[in-house]
Formats: structure tokens, C-alpha cells, sequence
């Protein structure tokens, strides 16, 4: 027998009913308090469990890709996409209505510099129609259309990031 015919065949080996049996075991060796059994058990479930992964490899690997496209991995690990997305992850979400929004930023407070690079950079932005910021207080207020900011899918992710932090 050659090295992948013997691939082959182990692909095709059901592997539930032994992995089902080694994991009753593990769990009864625990009540009766066997540790050599325990092991046995655990071991034998390891080697079944990592074989049975490799035999459905393929498939495990199909089904992550498809799950991360469709769910998109930095949404998965919730790391900021964009400069915005992490600008916005800076400030405390104060109000938040369709349209409006207001945000706090202690980094603003007295600091003009600052509030001049913020309100250059949100202002770059097309979709949002009015952009305020004080630095008094470390305001800044956000006026858009809702229809208009959601043609930008990055102001978008950025808006329901809001929708999720907006402090009660």
C-alpha cells in the first residue's frame, strides 16, 4: 500500500463513534477517579480528535475563509479599518441621533492645534454636511444626512461603531 493510498483510506475512516466512546471514558475515568484511565482516554481522544480535524481540512478551511468574508476578519477581531474608525475610537461618544452626533475628546481641551487638525481632517469628508469643534470644551459636533453619509461604506462601519458607544 503506498503512502497515498494509506491517505486515503484514513480520510475515509468514521472517526464520532471512537471519538464518542474516548470522551465517555475521559469523563467516567474523572468519577471513578482512575487517573491511567484518564489519561488513556484523554490521549486516545487527543490523537482521534486531530486526525478527525485533518480529515476535514478541507472543508474546515473552506468554512473559515467563507466565515471571515462574509463577517470580514477585522470586524471579527474589531481592529480599527481606517483612520477614521480609529479617530473615532478616541473619544467618548456623548449623543448620537441619526444625522447628529457629538463627541468628547480631553485631547482637544485648550489645544488649538489640534482642534484645527480635526476639523481639517472631518471636514475632508463630503458626506458630513456641518462639523463643529470646540476646544473649551473638547466638543465636536458631527451634522450629516443619513442617506449621504451611507453612499461611504468607511462612514457607515464608523456610524454603527457610534450606535453601539454612544454614552446613556
Amino acid at each position: 500500500m503506498t503512502l497515498n493510498e494509506m491517505k486515503k483510506s484514513l480520510q475515509t475512516v468514521p472517526l464520532s463513534v471512537p471519538l464518542a466512546v474516548l470522551g465517555v471514558g475521559t469523563g467516567v475515568s474523572v468519577l471513578l477517579k482512575n487517573s491511567r484511565l484518564h489519561t488513556v482516554c484523554g490521549a486516545g481522544w487527543l490523537v482521534l480528535s486531530a486526525l478527525h480535524t485533518w480529515q476535514h481540512g478541507g472543508k474546515l478551511k473552506k468554512d473559515l475563509q467563507k466565515g471571515m468574508n462574509k463577517v470580514g476578519i477585522m470586524d471579527f477581531i474589531n481592529i480599527p479599518k481606517s483612520r477614521i474608525d480609529m479617530f473615532i475610537r478616541t473619544v467618548e461618544v456623548a449623543a448620537y441621533i441619526p444625522g447628529r452626533v457629538r463627541l468628547y475628546s480631553r485631547a482637544l481641551v485648550g489645544n488649538e492645534e489640534n482642534c484645527k487638525k480635526v476639523l481639517a481632517y472631518l471636514r475632508s469628508y463630503a458626506e458630513l454636511s456641518e462639523v463643529e469643534v470646540n476646544s473649551v470644551t473638547g466638543s465636536i459636533l458631527i451634522k450629516y444626512t443619513p442617506q449621504l453619509l451611507h453612499t461611504n461604506k468607511e462612514l457607515t462601519q464608523v456610524e454603527n461603531y457610534i450606535k453601539t458607544h454612544v454614552r446613556r
